[in-house]
């Protein structure tokens, strides 16, 4: 990306970071090591972005790695909501919420990547 661009442009960037550092946060309290694999993908799309956001390989990265983390993030979303009424509410109600944020971002990232071909 180019210096002059600003925040506003980098924040496609910025979101995959904290999205894979979210990702290795949940890996690291307990998560399955298989969710590697989304901080891993979130990360390469954070640095293409960065360092190469005209490349041929960039877009579909950062378009596949959004669908993918929504995908994941809809699942555990679901799985949090069925905690409901199992006496586990405060623990449904904060990864709910989490999650409820973090597939936010993903529509975003992946609405953004979208646009981002079609211009």
């Amino acid at each position: 990306m180019k210096s002059g661009q600003g925040v506003t442009a980098m924040a496609p960037a910025i979101l995959y970071f904290v999205a894979g550092v979210f990702w290795i946060g949940v890996v690291a309290t307990g998560g399955g090591i298989l969710l590697f694999w989304a901080a891993l993908s979130c990360l390469a799309s954070g640095v293409f972005l960065v360092a190469w956001a005209s490349s041929w390989v960039t877009r579909p990265l950062a378009s596949a790695t959004a669908a993918f983390g929504l995908v994941l993030t809809l699942y555990q979303l679901y799985v949090a909501l069925t905690l409901f009424g199992t006496g586990l509410d405060p623990v449904a109600e904060i990864t709910g919420a989490l999650f409820g944020v973090l597939a936010v971002v993903y529509l975003y990232l992946l609405f953004t990547g979208v646009r981002k071909k079609s211009d």
